[in-house]
């Protein structure tokens, strides 16, 4: 039987630790790391070097940013999705994410849970600026969205987080929305296979990624 190891973003970690087989070791890092690249470049490297004794690591990450160009992985092959960020991942597939289009802003439960998220940045847009100037700060902020879609995946808190969204994006003039989450993808990551070429990319131990925007099936970042 494959020993996997999951090292994956705290946005995935109901929705994972709820999918994960027996056995599955899970480690989930700070969603707060998007917001520099770099940074989570790095942490991610320390977690590779830190998964010793699997036989496979998979990544609970997409493309974010360019964070994953360059991650070496370790004594074990490691497995990435193929996708630009978690959105991907909680629809269920590239096809999903496709339907809705460029403007779309897309929010879940595991999103809210974290600092840096929509709902923090337009508290912190008003504390700092006043509630006028704030509010018509973030507006150009999401200029180019028209919706902002919450993705339903069964998480405890769901309920609040997701008239959190619904008020924030009333106050920055977008359509509220909702969908219902696929486990499809985040199925595949978990029990393969991995090898399709489309959905994931394989690296073998000490390789690096290589995952450039253009290669991906999926639209363009919504996060």
């Amino acid at each position: 039987m494959v020993r996997a190891c999951v090292i994956a973003c705290k946005v995935l970690e109901e929705e994972l630790s709820r999918l994960a087989p027996a056995g599955c070791e899970l480690c989930f890092l700070d969603q707060d790391l998007h917001r520099s690249p770099e940074r989570l470049r790095l942490s991610l490297q320390e977690a590779l070097r830190g998964a010793r004794g699997c036989d496979l690591v998979l990544l609970g990450y997409g493309y974010c940013g360019g964070a994953l160009e360059g991650l070496r992985a370790g004594t074990a092959p490691l497995v990435v999705p193929r996708v630009d960020d978690c959105i991907t991942l909680l629809l269920g597939s590239h096809a999903a994410r496709r339907r809705w289009g460029q403007d779309a802003y897309f929010l879940s439960a595991g999103w809210l849970a974290g600092e840096g998220n929509i709902v923090w940045e337009y508290e912190r847009c008003l504390s700092r600026y006043g509630e006028e100037r704030g509010t018509r700060l973030m507006r150009q902020l999401f200029r180019h969205y028209r919706r902002l879609v919450f993705i339903n995946t069964g998480r405890q808190g769901e309920e609040a987080a997701r008239e959190a969204a619904r008020e924030v994006a009333g106050k920055l003039g977008l359509e509220f929305l909702t969908c219902e989450g696929q486990a499809d993808y985040l199925e595949g990551l978990l029990r393969g296979p991995w090898d399709d070429g489309e959905r994931f990319v394989r690296v073998p131990p000490g390789g690096e990624v290589c995952l450039t925007p253009g290669a991906l099936p999926g639209p363009g970042p919504a996060l």
